[in-house]
């Protein structure tokens, strides 16, 4: 293992008074490019790919269609249902493991196979993202650390590598999208003229979205080629697009409608979708380019949750092991029950006494017969969800929604901010019900609900990757920093002695957090943020690994507890100058994924390739600090 000394004091931050004097208005220090000509994607065609926890679905425009119309947006349809644009995020594989169908069809012949009893050997997934989220969240808490050995279980608990269902996935619409570009394009578009967007919820950690951008380029995507777009930011940016009588809004203004994308707005977005809700804040520059004021946040609050509410409902009336049994032999009737709630819930508003639903046969059998409850009649074949019923089964989800935005926007006042907007997007927003309660517990505030939420994250992909720099600045979600050894100048000041390392006569204190970007900070499109510079220990060495850690703290002192982002190395051949060679590392958040460098003396870069997928959870002592306070 190589070791480094770090920068003696000589943090290298670059001088913002110099570059942005303090006369600057936030509009000029975030808007200093505007009057330059605003980036365009090179390539000839921009495809996303909305990869959902319900409901997926692939979306594409060229650069031609896009300089004469943004809106110009081909979404594919994939049946005559109500939700066209989106295909089933359910998976069938063999034996095995080999793909066998997705989205409508995987349904289909899982169906098929089970009602002939010969599915025992198949592997069959449906809304496995949010396995991915639940295990992210587990791996915080140094349990189940995502890899690209992490399992996923299907409907009946069978494993698969995680990184094999979801590049499959991907694959297939990737396949699908290039199937039908060569239909509908008049000229062949070439793979590498092609950029590729993959849509991710805010909420998720940098590990997660290194999992996705993984995944894809297993499914054969050029990792230079593909853009990760943050949901709510894409769905930002096409209600942006959109002619102010898309944008539905409850409060309307006299003699004028409300600019909803005026300079100076803040505004807050609601992403809801199939598993998660993204909630941020942004504002309106100048420009017409948006900035994060608050750190995106959320949680597991989405449709597919009220989806579980309802069946918990059911399994009050059967039990739980005959609702199980129900889904085990007559999965066709169970997917017709899901379908139909996709419909229903969408319906359902404060206005509504009772929600009619038609009952699979077998279910039927389990249910006693003329069963009457106050929140549940059934008879005939009919389930009727009275009042009572209908509350339980949204309340508690949209309750704990609007319990978030309610502590977010009053951490908003008590930063003088005036958010008086609320931007709804996602599927789960196009709930009647949702949609109400949120406008019942913000009387005062505009709530814009755009035609076509939830299409709103796949389209606003689509112009993500023709402009991403339309995002000009976002805020950190956690801290960042590198681990390092730090040189004990006074030995009273480390009360744990097991921490002290000697090396070479010198007595350093390991494990030591050494901060590059602290939570909640402002992070500048494409501009390093603190850099550092760090020393070798070894007079011949010719190395340093560097590792990469993120804590919730805004200060965390050590590395312990905090989450490994992954190493690298930067290489240092020429040991002429012994342990006075130096090393800068910096962040760059040019995106929506991070960048880290390592520059040698004599300017060579070394950009970090996080090695996450197997060793995100070992410990690593790469580095050492010593402060230089001349």
């Amino acid at each position: 293992m190589d070791w480094a000394i770090d920068n003696r004091g000589s943090n290298t931050k670059r001088n913002m008074a110099e570059k942005n004097p303090q006369s600057q208005t936030d509009d000029q220090k975030f808007d200093k490019k505007t009057t330059e000509k605003p980036w365009c994607s090179p390539n000839l065609l921009v495809a996303a790919i909305d990869f959902g926890t319900a409901y997926s679905g692939y979306a594409f425009s060229s650069r031609a269609a896009f300089d004469d119309d943004p809106l110009r947006i081909t979404a594919h349809k994939w049946s005559s249902d109500l939700i066209s644009e989106k295909n089933p995020t359910s998976i069938l594989f063999d034996n095995n493991q080999k793909l066998v169908a997705f989205g409508y069809e995987a349904e289909k012949q899982f169906t098929e196979l089970s009602n002939d009893n010969r599915h025992e050997d198949f592997y069959y997934f449906q809304r496995f993202k949010m396995q991915l989220y639940h295990h992210d969240k587990d791996a915080k808490n140094k349990k189940l650390p995502i890899n690209s050995k992490s399992m996923l279980s299907d409907i009946s608990g069978k494993k698969m590598p995680a990184m094999d269902v979801f590049s499959a996935a991907i694959k297939y619409m990737k396949e699908h999208l290039l199937h039908k570009l060569s239909e509908t394009e008049d000229t062949e578009t070439k793979k590498e003229e092609i950029r590729w967007v993959l849509t991710v919820p805010a909420i998720w950690s940098d590990t997660a979205k290194y999992f996705m951008r993984d995944a894809a380029i297993k499914a054969g995507i050029r990792g230079d080629c593909l853009t990760i777009a943050l949901e709510p930011e894409a769905a930002s940016m096409y209600c942006k697009r959109l002619p102010i009588e898309m944008l539905n809004d409850h409060i309307k203004v006299q003699n004028e409608r409300f600019q909803f994308f005026s300079q100076g707005n803040q505004y807050l977005v609601l992403d809801a979708g199939g598993g998660t809700v993204d909630i941020t804040v942004h504002e309106v520059l100048s420009s017409g380019r948006i900035k994060e004021l608050h750190k995106a946040s959320g949680g597991a609050w989405g449709g597919t949750y009220v989806d579980e509410k309802f069946f918990d409902i059911i399994k009050e009336i059967v039990g739980d092991e005959n609702f199980e049994l129900f889904k085990k032999e007559d999965l066709a009737g169970y997917n017709d029950l899901r379908k139909d709630l996709e419909v229903k819930k969408r319906e359902i508003n404060f206005e509504s006494t009772k929600i009619s639903f038609t009952v699979p046969n077998q279910l039927a059998k389990m249910i006693p017969k003329n069963y009457n409850h106050e929140k549940v009649e059934c008879k005939k074949g009919k389930m009727e969800l009275k009042v009572p019923g209908i509350k339980k089964w949204f309340s508690e989800i949209c309750d704990s929604i609007v319990s978030h935005v309610k502590e977010l926007l009053e951490e908003q006042k008590k930063k003088q901010r005036n958010i008086d907007s609320i931007l709804m997007v996602g599927g789960f927003s196009e709930s009647f019900f949702l949609q109400e309660t949120v406008k019942t517990a913000f009387p005062n505030k505009h709530i814009i609900v755009p035609n076509e939420a939830g299409l709103a994250v796949l389209k606003g992909a689509v112009l993500f990757g023709h402009n991403p720099q339309v995002v000009v600045s976002r805020v950190a979600k956690v801290t960042y920093g590198v681990n390092t050894l730090s040189k004990i100048q006074d030995e009273r000041d480390v009360p744990d002695k097991s921490r002290i390392r000697i090396i070479k006569g010198e007595k350093y204190e390991k494990d030591v957090f050494s901060k590059h970007v602290t939570k909640g900070e402002d992070l500048v499109l494409d501009e390093a943020q603190e850099e550092k510079t760090y020393f070798p220990i070894y007079p011949d060495q010719k190395s340093v690994q560097f590792s990469v850690f993120t804590s919730q703290e805004e200060n965390p002192k050590y590395v312990d507890g905090c989450k490994n982002l992954g190493s690298f190395n930067v290489k240092i051949p020429d040991a002429t100058a012994g342990t006075d060679r130096k090393v800068v590392v910096r962040f760059i958040f040019g995106g929506t994924e991070i960048k880290v460098e390592g520059v040698d003396e004599n300017g060579e870069i070394t950009e970090c390739k996080f090695d996450w997928s197997e060793n995100a959870e070992e410990e690593c002592f790469g580095m050492a600090v010593e402060m230089d306070e001349s």
